[in-house]
This record gives structure tokens, sequence and C-alpha cells, in this order.
């Protein structure tokens, strides 16, 4: 396990001002110093590819700030928690719990001021969390289905198989309005997606993985997709590099986060 803080460059500017250190002229204003950025906790390492990007998609687009007035995140980063589809799969969630609840209570301590856990299908225990914890945490799942109500248009779910079974994104009322706008998978592809998953989490090109949502999504009948499971925030960031956002538009909650982040909006 690793606890990190990490600065990383980036590429665009964050609309809201953030400071450079204390008692610096960068860090005032003619009104005295400005505020920092709160310290935002990562629960990562859920894979440790994944929650690595989502720190690089924040500093990525901060390149013109002195770092001093970038965002200030936290890396918990633990890849020994139980699969997460397996718990679900075999019905045995107190070690996933147990591991989320021991981690999002390090970040806390340690200063962390909000979490962020960058994994979907751990989500899935959110619920069962000490409620003072849960009302610490971003949730991605939340953040979906925001998203989805504000583009009012289907998207292809792209998820982990654990996070289909469990129905971690359709569950409850606002599982079930976004369920109206959801495109599920057969379980041929369900399953194809799963082991595109695992090859990510191995460090594979995730470049790859564009050629199986272009031949994908027009079989369900749908131009966007959702980007249900963090590892795809590494598809989604080399389909921005390849310039074919336009062609392939998604809804990444990771990407969303970042951009919350970057804008003090957590």
């Amino acid at each position: 396990m690793t606890v990190s803080a990490t600065t990383v460059p980036s590429t665009t500017v964050p609309s809201t001002p953030v400071p450079s250190a204390p008692g610096s002229a960068a860090a005032r204003t003619a009104d005295g110093p400005r505020p920092r950025h709160p310290l935002i906790g990562v629960l990562g390492g859920m894979g440790p590819l994944a929650s690595t990007e989502l720190l690089r998609t924040v500093y990525r687009a901060c390149r013109l700030h002195p770092e001093q007035d970038t965002p200030r995140l936290l890396l918990w980063s633990d890849p020994a928690v139980v699969d997460r589809t397996q718990a679900i799969s075999d019905g045995e969630l107190d070690l996933l719990r147990s591991a989320v609840e021991t981690s999002l209570r390090g970040l806390l301590a340690a200063g962390a001021e909000r979490a962020v856990i960058a994994c979907i299908t751990a989500h899935h225990v959110l619920g069962d969390l000490p409620a003072d914890l849960a009302a610490r945490c971003v949730s991605l799942v939340d953040v979906v289905h925001e998203e989805l109500a504000a583009a009012g248009e289907p998207h292809l779910l792209l998820c982990s198989s654990g996070t289909a079974r469990a129905g971690v994104l359709t569950s409850g009322p606002a599982g079930a309005r976004a369920a109206e706008l959801l495109v599920a998978l057969r379980p041929a592809d369900q399953e194809a997606l799963h082991r595109e998953i695992h090859r990510l989490k191995r460090g594979e090109d995730p470049a790859r993985t564009i050629d199986f949502l272009r031949e994908t999504l027009p079989r369900y009948g749908v131009r966007a997709f959702v980007a249900a499971c963090t590892e795809l925030h590494l598809v989604t960031r080399a389909i921005e590099d390849a310039g074919l956002s336009g062609a392939l538009p998604s809804l990444d909650p990771l990407t969303v986060v970042a951009h919350r982040i970057m804008n003090g909006e957590l």
C-alpha cells in the first residue's frame, strides 16, 4: 500500500483560481490571501493504473498554472483489496466493505476533506459504510446519474460484470430513472468487455479498446457510452488523444470529477 501526494503537469486551465504558497505574492489578492484548494483523497489501487490516470487528468489540465496553484490530492493506492466482481459473485462483501472503510478512514485521518472511490464496482458497499463516512465520499454513481439526466440520450452501459450483476448503476429510484437511458450489453458482449477491462489492468494499450467500441456501439443503435468502470478512463483519455471524442462521445465520471476538482467544486 502506498499513500502519496501527487503533482503531475497537464493541459488546460481550471476556471477557479487557487493559491500559491501562503505568504507569497502570487498567493495574495487585493483582499488578502486566497483560500487553498481543499485536500481531496483518492481511494485507488482498484486498479492502480486507473486511479493514477485520474491524477494525471487533473494535473495535465493545469500546465499553465504554477504548481502551487494546482489542486491538492492525496492518493491511497491499495491493490490488495479483494476482487470486487468475485466478492459480488460469491456474496461475500464483508472484506470489501472493511477494506474500503479502512482506506477511507486513512485518507480522512491524513487530512482529506472529501474522498473519491476510484472503482465503480466498489460503490456497491457505499451504502453499508457508516453514515458519517459515506457522507464524505463523492459518489461516481451519483455523477453518472446526474450527467446522464443532463445528456438525455441513450448511452451504452460499459461496466465490469460485477457492476452489471449487482445493478450498481440501476438500483434505487435514481438508478431506475437512469436505466431508461442505459442500454445494457448482451451476455457475450459483457464477457468480452470484462476481458478488455482485465487487459487494461495488465497495462496493455488502451487504444486497442477503441476498436471494440467502434464495432460494438453501432450494434446497439447508440452513439455514446458510459465509462462505468474506472479502467475505461484510460480509454477515454486515449480517445481524446486520438482526436476521436466527437466520433466516440462518452460519459466518463472520472473525467467529470477531475474537472470538478480542478474548478474547486468538490
